[in-house]
This record gives structure tokens, C-alpha cells and sequence, in this order.
């Protein structure tokens, strides 16, 4: 099948960070690379392998499976196939042809070389940069380099799931799983167990009686509020920054995505076919790909100082990380399309029904109205995600009025999810 494709330097730029290279280096590139087509139900490549190529797709569609079993499917041409498919090695993903499909397979090595040498004219400034400011551009684009070779070098180390969280995940979905078997995880870190039980007596989770033991708690809030719970708790401890001049951008970010989980919370209370525990979550980690960014950027003093400069590098690294973030966790599909289309305003999954998606970028615009950014966004009945809520009888105006009527409970989420300032316990 493959014998009939060519691929051009211009093809490639849908690619990303092909998008990165110069015209010369993507020829050189088109050069390079070589296809490779599967038939239908064939493996493409095992989880755990090493083989030191990065595949894009081109032509059909194949399915990632999760160690947990998970599935997702990806098509060729859509916003998932723009990278390298489950790039990181050792694999984390089995992936299978679903259909007949054709790759375009480009050596690690060869790419890192490129990206290391690609010119610094290629960042547009309009990807957070002002014209004017092109030290601050080339700064950050040598910045971004060095993140996109050492990610595909398997150079630089991604944040990994709290070990508990991880081990509720594995367990949680399990039929043969008790509250007993969830408890006794749980009861291995004691500060988690404090946290779930507090939660628990909390007026947004509260019983009759109150309850003094994790089992107790668990019994009550299920095993999957709390492998939610659980997971969201852990979060926290990953926005932490070794440099004073970054933990005011972490700061920052706990606080917005702690209000985005709030404000998501209350409108998938009012949204049928979608789980408030679940929407928390999704606010909590919709921008998880900006702490590697600003971890990283410790390294770089001339970013870190540079409000503006770091921004731009958060905001054109964070859907790319945060979806590799979430693969490697084994987290599912949903909440790794809220990461990717998170920021996109005008996103519409094509679906008739509501999605976390549709959700958090509600969320966000609610979050956001009484800040300076409101400038750039949309009227709220433009926005497709809106129409969806809508459907549902959550209208802009009655999503407002929402907003106004649930303040409390939304504080009452917030406190749940632990105090705004970083340096609180």
C-alpha cells in the first residue's frame, strides 16, 4: 500500500515538532524516513519494546491498549495523529491496526539532530510573543528545543502518579475489589487517610454520622469517588517548585486549576450523563502539562525571569506534555481529550451529548470572566461547548445563574480540595 505514497516537506509540517524544522531540514527529513504499512488487526509494536523510531500515521486507524486493558482508538488525519503515536520508550501502549494502515517511521536519533539544529526564525511570534521581542523569542524557542530533544531523547523524566493513587487505579477497576482491599492501600499513607476521611465528614460528602476509620469512608463514598478522590489529593504534591521565582507560577497554577475543578464539580451537578467526581478530576489536571514545563524551565534562569516569555513556553508545550502525561499514566480517553482541547474554545467533538470536555471549557470561561484574559474570549453563546451544556437546559445564562446560587458549595469543593496557597497544609 505504502508504494503509492509521497511524502513532502510541506506534508510533514502537520506534523508536530516537524512543524519545528526548517523547509531544508523537513526535505532532508522526507529523505530519511521510510513507510511502513499494517493490515487490519496487526500488532504495530508491544508495550514494553524499545526501537528507537518515532511512527506517524498516516493512513487508517489503530488502537492504543493501556496495561490496565483500556483501549483508544486514533484516525489518521485527526488532532491525535498530528505526533508521533505513543512515542515514549519502552512503550507504554500496544498498538493494532484497526483497519489496513500506513506509517511514516523517522529514527529518534535523526530527529533529535534536527530539532537540536532547527533555526530559531521558525517560532512564530505569535505563539505568545510580541513582535518586538525577539531576544525574548529566540530565548524561548532554545528553550522549547531543548525540552522537545531531551522529551525524545527519554532525557528528561515526566511527573509520575503518586504511588498511591497508582496502585487505587490499578485496583479500583476490578470487580472482585472490595472497600477492605481499596482501605488497606490507602491506609499505607497516613496523610491520605486523613484527607479521605475529612473529605468524607465534609458537608459535601457528609452522612448521617460521622466516620472515624478508612474503611468507613470508603464504604460510603464508593470505590470510584474515592480512587477519584485519591487521585485528585495526590495532585497536589506535583505542583511544587524547587526555585522561589517559580513558585508564584505554581502557585498561580494550583490556584486556577483548583478553581476550574471547583466550578466543574457544579456544572456536571447540572449536566445529565456526566459524573461530578469525575469532572473535579478533569478540572484538577487540564493544565498537568505546564509543571514539567516550569520545572524544566529551572534550568533556564533568562526564562524563569521572564514572565512573559515563560507563558509562551507553557502555553505551547502544555497540551503535547499533558497528553503524554496521562498516556504514560494510563489515564482514560475522556480526560486526555479535556488536556489536548482544553484551551480551544471553538472545540466541537462532533457529538450530540456534553462531554468533560465541553465541561472544563465552560469552566475555564466561567474562571476566567473576572480575569484580564477575558478580553480574548469568545461570547459565551458562540461557543459550541456552551450549546452542548445547553441541550441539557444548562444555558449560558442559566450556567451564570448556577454560578451565583452554588458559591458556597463551590467554596465548600475548594476547601475539600485543600487551601490556595502552595505553602499551606
Amino acid at each position: 500500500m505504502h508504494a503509492s505514497i509521497e511524502i513532502t516537506a510541506d506534508a510533514l509540517k502537520k506534523f508536530r515538532p516537524l512543524d519545528r524544522l526548517s523547509e531544508n531540514q523537513r526535505i532532508l527529513l522526507a529523505h530519511k524516513a521510510h513507510f511502513s504499512s499494517f493490515k487490519k488487526k496487526k500488532v504495530v509494536f508491544e508495550r514494553g519494546t524499545f526501537d528507537h523510531h518515532d511512527y506517524f500515521l498516516l493512513n487508517g486507524k489503530i488502537e492504543l491498549e493501556a496495561p490496565d486493558g483500556r483501549t483508544r482508538e486514533i484516525d489518521a488525519g485527526t488532532e491525535q495523529a498530528d505526533a508521533a503515536i505513543a512515542h515514549l520508550q519502552p512503550r507504554q501502549y500496544t498498538v493494532k491496526a484497526v483497519t489496513d494502515v500506513d506509517f511514516l517511521i523517522i529514527e529518534k536519533d535523526v530527529l533529535n539532530i534536527l530539532l537540536k539544529q532547527a533555526p530559531v526564525h521558525n517560532f512564530e511570534a505569535d505563539e505568545g510573543f510580541d513582535d518586538g521581542d525577539a531576544e525574548d523569542v529566540e530565548g524561548a524557542f532554545k528553550v522549547l528545543m531543548s525540552f522537545y530533544h531531551d522529551l525524545k531523547s527519554n532525557n528528561f523524566t515526566l511527573p509520575s502518579l503518586p504511588d498511591v493513587a497508582y496502585r487505587i487505579r490499578q485496583i479500583a477497576g476490578k470487580n472482585e475489589t472490595s472497600a477492605d482491599d481499596i482501605s488497606k492501600v490507602v491506609n499505607t499513607d497516613p496523610a491520605m487517610t486523613v484527607k479521605l476521611i475529612k473529605s468524607c465528614n465534609s458537608p459535601l460528602y457528609r452522612g448521617f454520622n460521622e466516620v472515624s476509620s478508612c474503611r468507613d469512608a470508603v464504604v460510603r463514598l464508593g470505590i470510584q469517588t474515592t480512587q477519584q478522590l485519591v487521585t485528585v489529593f495526590s495532585m497536589r504534591e506535583l505542583f511544587r517548585s524547587k526555585k522561589p521565582e517559580l513558585k508564584q507560577a505554581m502557585s498561580e497554577l494550583w490556584q486556577h486549576s483548583r478553581e476550574v475543578a471547583s466550578i466543574a464539580y457544579v456544572l456536571a451537578e447540572q449536566t445529565p450523563g456526566l459524573n461530578k467526581d469525575h469532572a473535579m478530576l478533569a478540572g484538577l489536571i487540564h493544565d498537568i502539562g505546564a509543571i514539567p514545563v516550569i520545572t524544566y524551565a529551572e534550568n533556564f534562569p533568562e526564562l524563569y525571569a521572564d514572565e512573559k516569555a515563560l507563558n509562551g513556553a507553557i502555553d505551547e508545550l502544555r497540551g503535547e506534555i499533558g497528553c503524554t502525561i496521562l498516556e504514560q499514566w494510563g489515564f482514560p480517553s475522556d480526560l486526555i481529550e479535556v488536556v489536548a482541547k482544553a484551551e480551544e474554545w471553538g472545540f466541537d467533538s462532533g457529538r450530540d451529548e456534553p462531554s468533560y470536555t465541553d465541561i472544563i471549557i465552560v469552566a475555564q470561561m466561567h474562571a476566567l470572566i473576572s480575569c484580564p484574559k477575558r478580553n480574548n474570549l469568545p461570547p459565551f453563546n458562540k461557543v459550541p461547548a456552551f450549546r452542548k451544556l445547553a441541550s441539557g437546559g444548562l444555558t449560558p445564562e442559566r450556567s451564570l445563574k448556577v454560578m451565583v446560587e452554588a458559591r458556597h458549595k463551590i467554596e465548600e469543593i475548594q476547601q475539600v480540595l485543600g487551601p490556595a496557597s502552595l505553602s499551606s497544609e
